[in-house]
């Protein structure tokens, strides 16, 4: 069981794979002074009723407007809207009206093209310039390119390959060639691990950012987050992280209410708590996740290769660990602001998730009733955000809304 816990640090590595990650366990430094604020335990209800802009994607929509895939949105500092579809390998940018502006990327194998069987497990970030870098998982790289959307240049992760980093998520720091992933890096190991592989059981899952600056990555944790025994899969607490306009973080890593502020090399700063309490994982929980788990694995429409994975993967769900607390804390993101979105469950017995809204000093702003809004996708300047939802045929699309001034 795991409710809160202070003890993170934070260290600099040279290169980008989990054998270099892991040394970071044996090189704690000295821990800063951490302020614990309690929050209100009572909600402040705030006002869903967002501006709508535009929207975009529809079955017969135009051409470039039909979806296939979003892995992706953004915005740069102009407002104009970054769509990155992995069905179409394609980045479309819109601007504020909504209208194409230019579209870039391809599938292929030159400079600025992408391996279509990679795209849905690849992810960019839009800086404020304008300029995007694209998580490459098949090169095991990241891709720059410029305003105009131009190839610049690749920086590859360097050192012993035998993981390739499954990140799930990026972020761009305010005026740096910098991301950061804002949840769990997992990797796939290329190579079986021996007896004497300290890495193949990590002892923490790392908050982790990437200079783009140099010829290589540069890989840093800011923080070093909890990682439960066992590293169950079902109702694990999940990592999540955003950047601020400082260039601090924020991350949540515990089954708790507890908000953790981390300088970069400096450690956790300070933690913001509601007093809500994790459930208790019961076996109705246990099999009604099961359940719903192997319900979504379909049965591979006669396709012989999906229909191994399918077996494969339905295995894995069967033999799966469970957490024994359904953690409090769904997920977590930042405006360009700094204004800090905490998705999260209220005590036993209350419906459904709500949103809080908390300033980047940490001052609670209020929350949003369950069911008035979900997370946005992505937050842009003056308010903007943008959702990916889909309709009733599961066809894709985004909705870009403009926030009051005192939710930015």
């Amino acid at each position: 069981m795991h409710r809160l816990t202070t003890q993170h640090h934070a260290k600099r590595i040279v290169g980008g794979t989990a054998a270099f990650i892991t040394a970071l366990a044996m090189a704690a430094l000295p821990l800063p002074a951490q302020d614990v604020i309690e929050l209100p335990a009572a909600d402040r209800r705030l006002d869903a009723d967002f501006e709508e802009i535009y929207k975009l994607g529809a079955l017969d929509g135009r051409g470039w407007e039909t979806f296939g895939n979003i892995v992706g949105v953004g915005f740069d500092g102009a407002g104009n809207l970054y769509i990155f579809d992995s069905g179409a390998v394609r980045i479309y940018v819109v601007d504020q009206q909504g209208n194409l502006v230019r579209q870039f990327i391809g599938e292929g194998e030159g400079p600025g093209e992408f391996g279509g069987n990679y795209a849905a497990g690849m992810d960019f970030a839009v800086m404020r310039d304008s300029r995007v870098a694209v998580y490459d998982i098949g090169r095991m790289a990241f891709a720059l390119f410029d305003a105009t959307g131009e190839f610049e240049r690749t920086v590859p992760l360097v050192g012993p390959q035998t993981h390739t980093p499954m990140i799930g998520g990026i972020q761009a720091f305010p005026g740096m060639e910098r991301v950061l992933s804002t949840t769990e890096v997992s990797y796939l190991r290329r190579t079986e691990p021996g007896p004497d592989d300290e890495s193949s059981v990590p002892s923490f899952r790392y908050v982790l950012s990437y200079g783009l600056s140099g010829d290589q990555v540069r890989l840093d944790s800011v923080a070093a987050g909890w990682r439960p025994s066992g590293d169950p899969e079902a109702f694990k607490p999940p990592l999540a992280a955003g950047v601020l306009p400082s260039g601090a973080v924020v991350y949540t890593d515990s089954s708790a209410y507890a908000i953790k502020f981390a300088v970069p090399s400096g450690g956790v700063t300070r933690i913001l708590t509601r007093p809500f309490q994790p459930r208790r994982v019961t076996e109705a929980m246990k099999a009604a996740e099961l359940e719903r788990r192997l319900e979504r694995l379909g049965d591979g429409g006669g396709d012989p290769m999906r229909q191994r994975m399918i077996e494969f993967r339905r295995g894995q769900i069967e033999a799966m660990e469970f957490f024994d607390e359904v953690p409090v804390v769904l997920a977590l993101k930042t405006s360009w602001e700094g204004t800090i979105w905490v998705w999260h469950r209220g005590d036993e017995g209350t419906e459904g998730s709500r949103i809080d809204l908390i300033t980047p000093e940490g001052r609670y702003l209020g929350t949003f009733a369950p069911g008035s809004t979900a997370m946005p996708s992505a937050f842009g300047p003056d308010g903007l955000v943008a959702f990916v939802e889909t309709d009733d045929l599961d066809v894709p699309y985004v909705v870009v809304k403009r926030l009051p001034d005192g939710m930015r």
